[in-house]
């Protein structure tokens, strides 16, 4: 039998029910014919994305002792769960009581900041006024409503440029 560590992402609904959930958890470990070493309700947080529906989820972590061929059977019985949202599973070559014990006491990592917090104050494209071209001149949007000649003067193209315009160098 082989170590690992597995990371259960549960239904919001066992953040007020952990025992439930952690019920869950030892069945579908029961079913893998794991040795549970340590489970405990982790965190409850705002997912990235909704899974399933849910925009929270509720984080078990959890250690374990199991055949290696029973593994991919637990990712199985934990996808058809309605309780588990998903389940990440790594094995752990060496795994130490204490290892165990202060992974189960440590405090989750803390929250990164809501990403409107961080990039609402930063500007988005130039300002009014502000000319967006290469080498400090307008660009081309600023430019509409004028003839083509007269965009090429604005934008200063020499006459070695017109390859880029299309042309067959004439």
């Amino acid at each position: 039998m082989k170590s690992y560590e597995a990371m259960f992402l549960m239904d919001p609904a066992a953040a007020s029910d952990w025992a439930a959930a952690e019920a869950e958890v030892r069945r579908i470990l029961q079913r893998a014919d794991a040795k549970v070493l340590g489970l405990k309700k982790w965190d409850e947080r705002k997912l990235a994305y909704p899974i399933k529906r849910n925009k929270r989820g509720v984080y078990g972590l959890c250690f374990f002792e199991a055949p290696p061929e029973k593994i991919s059977g637990l990712e199985r019985d934990a996808q058809l769960s309605e309780q588990v949202l998903r389940v990440l599973v790594v094995r752990k070559d060496r795994l130490t009581p204490e290892e165990i014990e202060k992974a189960l006491t440590a405090a989750p990592p803390p929250k990164s900041p809501a990403r409107g917090d961080e990039w609402s104050s930063r500007p988005r494209g130039p300002r009014p006024g502000e000319f967006s071209g290469r080498d400090g001149g307008p660009d081309r949007a600023e430019l509409r409503g004028v003839g083509v000649a007269e965009a090429d003067a604005n934008l200063d193209l020499d006459e070695n440029d017109s390859g880029r315009r299309g042309d067959a160098g004439e």
